[in-house]
């Protein structure tokens, strides 16, 4: 059996330059995936709702990622997720998971068996390659009739729910654990958004996004901004999440994947 040259190992017959600049292509080309594979826009198809995202990897690929995929007449499902690593490594396995979630619509309808199909799929991968492949992923379906959402959250920090009118805010649990380490069953939860509600999901790079003293950000922090803007729209929250991150991090360097995903009940 004749198996493929793969380009992720240095062939030593040829020149130093050759292969960096094959390293190079390779890169980009794993870039422009990533982009192609992001939503064109941060939107969310859904009756009564408003949404908004922002994403920026620590390197020119990365493990995070948010979609939002249309089941049916009646529900929308967001999802956002951390690849465990960087690289183009993490950007593949993030490629395979959105590849998971897009191909069972129906499935996709109950966040407990979706994410159990995902967390099999990482399981058995790691078997194959003979180390975990790990990720963290909050999935949330929305119902539009019934304002209901139901969601499982597997590893992210726990999402926020705040009232826009009101500026209270509460930690949205359970936490659960990060998929690909162990086989669980899968917790599933609901919760019946009232108007002016919104939900603040993020993964860990912006909770432990840290300043030159090594100080992170912290979810403290990122309550303040949310109380600071509850009668923005949602885009202009996400951005003011990412420019206080940058105001507090100063000349310190990114050091992970970074993702926030705001939903608003109208």
């Amino acid at each position: 059996m004749v198996y493929p040259v793969s380009h992720d190992i240095p062939n030593p017959s040829e020149p130093a330059d050759v292969q960096a600049c094959q390293h190079e292509l390779d890169l980009a080309l794993a870039v422009e995936l990533q982009a192609a594979l992001m939503p064109a826009n941060w939107t969310i198809d859904c009756r009564n709702y408003q949404a908004a995202a922002l994403n920026r990897m620590s390197g020119r690929v990365g493990g995070d990622f948010c979609e939002f995929i249309r089941l049916n007449a009646d529900q929308v499902a967001a999802v956002v997720g951390d690849v465990d690593g960087h690289g183009v490594r993490a950007s593949l396995l993030m490629a395979r998971i959105m590849g998971l979630l897009r191909s069972r619509p129906p499935e996709c309808s109950r966040p407990q068996a979706i994410v159990g199909n995902v967390n099999e799929m990482l399981l058995d991968l790691g078997d194959k390659l003979g180390t975990p492949m790990t990720c963290s992923l909050f999935y949330v379906v929305l119902d539009s009739p019934t304002n209901t959402a139901f969601f499982v959250n597997a590893g992210l920090p726990l999402p926020i729910l705040s009232d826009r009118r009101s500026g209270l805010a509460i930690r949205l649990g359970p936490e659960g654990s990060p998929l690909g380490v162990r086989d669980f069953v899968v917790t599933e939860d609901c919760h019946t958004f009232t108007p002016s509600e919104r939900l603040t999901i993020c993964t860990d790079g912006v909770h432990r996004a840290a300043n030159c003293k090594d100080k992170p950000f912290g979810i403290d922090r990122l309550e303040t901004v949310l109380g600071h803007f509850t009668q923005a729209s949602a885009n202009a929250c996400v951005h003011a999440i990412f420019a206080a991150v940058d105001k507090f991090r100063q000349a310190a360097r990114q050091r992970d994947d970074e993702t926030v995903l705001i939903i608003d009940r109208l």
